[in-house]
């Protein structure tokens, strides 16, 4: 393996990518409302930071820690140094309050913290702790989150193997728990990185292209550039150099931009090297120069001594060796400083070369077998195999549940046509029952409208018999009470004629007893109640004013009768009748435009 080209492989554009990009997605808890973007994405605004100064100032428990937590995201990819203040403010405030889902937070932040210092051991047992304290709240998300920022750590320390072992296990958990889209793509750039790292760059490639579906999808420009820049170091692993330095450069605006200070060294430093290979050394060195001016001023100790060691490598380039040796001792320094023992590889290549060049063999020597030795221990064939096992592990086992849920699918497709028969079957049963029975409806229907027609056409029959009956009697009565008047009348001339007027009055009387007889109207209301059903109780109690001599005139207008036939059954004049209507309009309160009549036949 080449050692130069395995070492700048470390895609320095997110080295951490869940931890630095993803270094609070989990926020919506805390109504942390300057999200993603604003944590990796803007340059220090030192109003914006003097506002949330004074604002904490005046703030207590929650609302505090967010302003601290803010503060510190504000600083973190701009200047991780700065940044720490603010971090142990929150750290003191979440135990303070005894919040238990602050607590893990802002304890997170502080592995995060470690991770962008290049203090990698310090942050496992952090992390440790994180994904204890979010297991035992039932936060499955935010322990797979956790495990992610701890395989980064790993990784940076060269322990690939259980890096691809964590990075693995929290993928399936993602998988099983159904994380977001986001959080799936990444660890698939995680995974990606670890492939990289051991010159699998072909499956490497697989795991970025599928995060970067997914960053497409949800148009995150940040990542993408990440991607683009893990997918350049790919293309130098692969000796495509020209490729590699064409997508690097294209990110660097990007980078410069948004005053990514550290990804941007990390760009020059790749630049740097990609021109060293290409034998431009002077403009290879003035990129490391550059990489390693932004490196010392924002703190990225372990991008410090990368930016150190190319330098040294450069000049035993050139064959300026002694120049080399001092870049390399503080090159080696660092790493085992920050136990990144993956770039102490490197550094102890470089450092045998340079003593090689002054001649120097047995320092030579020595450094070249402790190479040989840490080279083999973290990339040596027994640990590739395990890592490529960990990936055919990954693969068989997604196969395997893919397979159950074919055939899951299968059997459930299969059911469902069983249900669609059976429905099928009985939507056919429940039609012919449903025919069947609307025919017998239809048919009693029918039956019951014929029944009907016979009783309606027999009710109405009766009513019409009973108009008759009632029409009939009424022109009786009144047909009897004209001839007893005109009897009445002869009786009375006879009277003034001759003698014994007292017989000729007892006839008179008994005349004028038929005319007034009651029981003549008791059967005519009888007969009138059967055609006309209600009347007289509707009259009465819209009207209860009205007398009986009142209810028999409104029963004779109702039968539409003339005022002469009136006047005979009454036994009054013409003229009687129209006092008797013109009283009872007043009754009933009628203007002179309202018809008496019509108000009748409507009751």
């Amino acid at each position: 393996m080449n050692i130069s080209t395995m070492s700048n492989n470390v895609p320095f554009s997110r080295t951490i990518s869940d931890v630095h990009a993803k270094v609070d997605k989990f926020l919506p808890l805390l109504i942390f409302v300057f999200g993603l973007s604003s944590l990796i994405g803007h340059a220090q605004d030192q109003k914006k930071v003097d506002s949330l100064l004074q604002a904490a100032s005046k703030q207590t428990d929650t609302t505090q820690i967010i302003t601290y937590a803010t503060l510190w995201a504000e600083h973190l990819f701009v200047d991780p140094l700065a940044s720490k203040p603010y971090l142990d403010s929150t750290l003191v405030l979440a135990k303070r309050l005894g919040n238990e889902e602050f607590i893990a937070r802002t304890t997170n932040y502080l592995g995060v913290y470690h991770n962008m210092t290049s203090q990698y051991e310090k942050s496992i047992p952090i992390y440790d702790e994180v994904i204890e304290m979010y297991k035992e709240l039932g936060d499955m998300t935010q322990v797979c989150a956790a495990m992610n920022n701890k395989a980064n750590s790993l990784r940076s320390l060269g322990r690939y193997n259980e890096c691809l072992e964590t990075h693995m296990e929290s993928l399936k958990l993602k998988e099983e728990i159904g994380d977001t889209e986001e959080s799936i793509a990444a660890s698939y750039w995680n995974i990606g990185n670890i492939q990289g790292d051991i010159e699998n760059y072909e499956i490497s490639n697989q795991y970025y292209n599928k995060a970067k579906t997914i960053y497409e999808k949800l148009d995150s420009r940040d990542d993408l550039a990440s991607i683009k820049v893990n997918m350049a170091l790919n293309l130098k692993g692969q000796k495509e150099y020209e490729e590699s330095k064409a997508l690097l450069l294209e990110v660097e605006p990007y980078y410069f931009e948004k005053s990514y200070n550290n990804d941007l060294a990390g760009i020059y430093d790749n630049v740097g090297w990609i021109l060293a290979q290409q034998d431009s050394l002077d403009l290879a060195e003035d990129y490391y120069n550059k990489s390693l001016e932004i490196s010392k001023r924002y703190g990225e100790t372990s991008l410090i001594g990368l930016n150190l060691r190319h330098l040294g490598e450069l000049y035993n380039k050139k064959g300026e060796h002694r120049k080399a040796l001092r870049f390399m001792k503080d090159a080696l320094q660092i790493s085992e400083d920050t136990g990144t023992r993956k770039k102490m590889i490197g550094d102890l290549l470089e450092m045998s070369k340079a003593y090689a060049g002054l001649g120097r063999y047995k320092k030579a020597y020595e450094f070249h077998t402790d190479y040989h030795e840490l080279h083999d221990e973290i990339l040596g064939e027994e640990n590739i195999k395990k890592m490529n096992e960990l990936e055919v592990q990954y693969q068989t086992e997604k196969k395997e549940k893919e397979l159950i849920i074919k055939q899951n699918e299968i059997k459930l497709l299969e059911e469902r046509k069983q249900r669609a028969e059976n429905q099928k079957l009985f939507l056919i049963i429940s039609l012919i029952g449903a025919l069947a029975l609307a025919a017998a409806i239809v048919y009693a229907l029918r039956q019951k409208m014929k029944r009907n027609k016979i009783e309606r056409e027999k009710l109405d029959k009766g009513l019409e018999f009973k108009e008759k009956q009632l029409t009939t009697h009424a022109l009786h009565l009144a047909h009897k009470n004209e001839v007893l008047q005109d009897l009445k009348s002869q009786i009375k001339e006879l009277k003034a004629e001759g003698a014994n007027s007292r017989r000729y009055q007892e006839v008179i009387n008994t005349i004028n007893l038929d005319i007034n007889n009651d029981g003549t109207w008791d059967q005519f209301r009888n007969y009138f109640e059967d055609v006309h059903k209600g009347f007289n109780s509707k009259v009465m109690g819209n009207y209860p004013n009205v007398s009986n001599n009142d209810l028999r005139l409104m029963s004779l207008l109702k039968m539409n009768l003339s005022s002469k036939e009136i006047a005979n059954i009454l036994n009054i004049s013409v003229e009687g009748v129209k006092k008797a209507r013109y009283r009872l309009r007043k009754k009933l309160d009628l203007s002179t435009e309202d018809s008496l009549q019509e108000l009748i036949l409507t009751l």
